[in-house]
């Protein structure tokens, strides 16, 4: 009986130049963006074609992971996308898949390691447009999915690939794991994040062979007080002075691209990177790439076991 939906939740992003005011202000939780913040922000997605990628790629995933499921479970109705800051958002999903009559609902959010100050929020989304479509599906939600192998196999993979272009020259290569900052003051002290990125680093290399790594963090917002560090531009400016010619970024939360991997990873970063003399790469995003859908085939399948 097909009675259990998949719901992927992610971030969303503006899909035309005009909509990113409303985005920021969604992001905000009802702020208004200054006219300073909206010229940047407008500026930064115009130089990555004046939108963001995350929902379609995410609707790739969605349609690549319902065809795989397809082969596993006769239980799945279908692999559904529900955004937090943009369209479709979750509401709106939670009411289309109301809609089919579904029995079950698991939703996993679009990062592999759990933090509570992001977690939480789409957890809350889910339970409060449940409420207000007065319906009470079986509601699973997967807490974190960083240690399963065929991630780590499909992250490792693209490493090897993105390593090919520093083997001609044989020079001192660096790979620096990027991961989403976070203030201090929000994460409280038992937030598995910073655990959950460093199990997920040692479960690649397993896989990946020997390197030589650093973990930095990136696209820090706007909120004053600390952040998580070291940041990846600190240790950008370092490498030359230990003796590395070559940089790969391996972006370690992200499974798909958008604004933080094409234009903070592979603008910025980049430009700053040949500025100190560094040869860079950065790997290719998962995406909807075969390996990192079976993962999420796995990880689904656990949680229909449990």
């Amino acid at each position: 009986m097909k009675d259990t939906a998949i719901l992927l939740l992610a971030f969303g992003g503006p899909n035309t130049p005009e909509d990113i005011s409303p985005f920021l202000k969604n992001v905000m939780r009802g702020r208004v963006p200054s006219p300073g913040m909206i010229k940047t922000i407008t500026e930064r997605y115009s130089e990555i074609g004046g939108k963001s990628p995350i929902t379609e790629i995410t609707r790739l995933q969605a349609q690549a992971l319902q065809k795989q499921l397809k082969k596993k479970s006769e239980s799945i109705s279908g692999v559904y996308i529900g955004m937090r800051n943009w369209h479709p958002f979750i509401k709106e999903t939670l009411s289309e898949i109301a809609d089919t009559g579904c029995k079950k609902i698991i939703a996993i959010c679009m990062t592999p390691q759990r933090s509570n100050y992001s977690a939480n929020g789409y957890e809350k989304d889910v339970s409060d447009g449940l409420d207000a479509l007065k319906v009470n599906p079986d509601l699973r939600f997967v807490p974190e999915w960083h240690m399963n192998r065929r991630f780590h196999e499909a992250v490792a993979e693209k490493i090897t690939e993105a390593m090919q272009a520093f083997k001609k020259n044989g020079q001192k290569t660096a790979v620096i794991f990027s991961a989403h900052s976070l203030p201090l003051k929000a994460m409280n002290n038992d937030d598995p994040y910073v655990h959950q990125i460093d199990e997920t680093i040692k479960g690649v290399l397993s896989l990946a062979g020997e390197l030589d790594w650093k973990l930095g963090y990136q696209s820090k917002g706007l909120a004053p007080g600390e952040w998580l560090k070291p940041s990846v531009d600190s240790i950008l400016e370092n490498l030359p002075s230990e003796g590395y010619k070559n940089v790969l970024i391996v972006p370690i939360i992200f499974v798909s691209d958008h604004v933080e991997t094409l234009y903070d990873i592979d603008i910025l970063y980049r430009q700053k990177a040949e500025s100190l003399g560094l040869n860079f790469q950065r790997t290719k995003s998962l995406n909807d790439s075969p390996k990192f859908i079976e993962a999420l085939s796995e990880v689904v399948m656990k949680a229909i076991s449990h």
